[in-house]
């Protein structure tokens, strides 16, 4: 993907909040398909800015190392994600929608203190990094175990519990696990290249002003299950 000089580009991230993220597109003037299939998809002047937009989905982890460098001048990241790549970029706009709990979860019946009482906590995750940073300093021996599956991790022994995004609560439920913290939450970001920002400020600028006015009213909160008999 070559870049052009007049128009920008957005990352978007695969996977459930997509489609959140092209209808409020579509209200701030984006003519967008429902972007089922890889692709750039041009969008003409969506702002009234003389500028064009190139949109195109990435698998979520990548999209802040594709912001940093200027292969895509804007994109949109859940920030415990951001927070695990390192990637420096400028994010200015948080969305309404994509946060979710992070959160420490065993099967039914473990308990915090039952944890703790063990010489070592295995702890399966896909976010090595943010779970060693948080359990750094409170005197639990923890090894992490980096997995992309860390529930199945903990179904077939490799760990003792594991600490992830909670976005189905029926799933985890189903599968005889609780929630024994909220670790903090994750959110969704408007991330920007800040060298592109400083020669495309007009249109970036109004480009987040126009998120801002057509941002959807924000779901429910998630219920937490945690484990009523802990």
């Amino acid at each position: 993907m070559s870049f052009r000089p007049d128009r920008l580009r957005l990352a978007l991230p695969e996977g459930r909040d997509l489609p959140m993220l092209v209808e409020q597109l579509r209200r701030c003037g984006f003519e967008l398909p429902e972007m089922n299939n890889p692709g750039l998809f041009v969008a003409n002047d969506p702002i009234g800015v003389g500028v064009d937009f190139e949109v195109f989905r990435l698998a979520p982890d990548d999209v802040g190392t594709y912001v940093q460098h200027g292969i895509s001048q804007l994109g949109v990241m859940s920030t415990e994600l951001l927070r695990e790549s390192g990637a420096e970029v400028w994010r200015p706009y948080t969305f309404s929608y994509g946060s979710y709990p992070l959160v420490l979860a065993a099967p039914q019946g473990i308990s915090l203190d039952s944890l703790d009482s063990r010489s070592v906590v295995r702890l399966a995750t896909s976010l090595p990094g943010l779970t060693r940073d948080v359990f750094a300093s409170r005197g639990m021996n923890v090894e992490v175990v980096p997995v992309e599956d860390s529930s199945t991790a903990c179904m077939l022994g490799l760990a003792d519990g594991f600490v992830e995004r909670l976005v189905d609560v029926e799933m985890l439920v189903q599968q005889g696990f609780r929630v024994l913290e909220v670790l903090g939450y994750a959110r969704l970001k408007l991330l920007i290249n800040r060298a592109y920002y400083a020669a495309r400020h007009a249109a970036i600028d109004e480009f987040i002003t126009r998120l801002g006015a057509n941002q959807p009213e924000p779901p429910a909160p998630i219920e937490i299950p945690f484990d009523l008999d802990d």
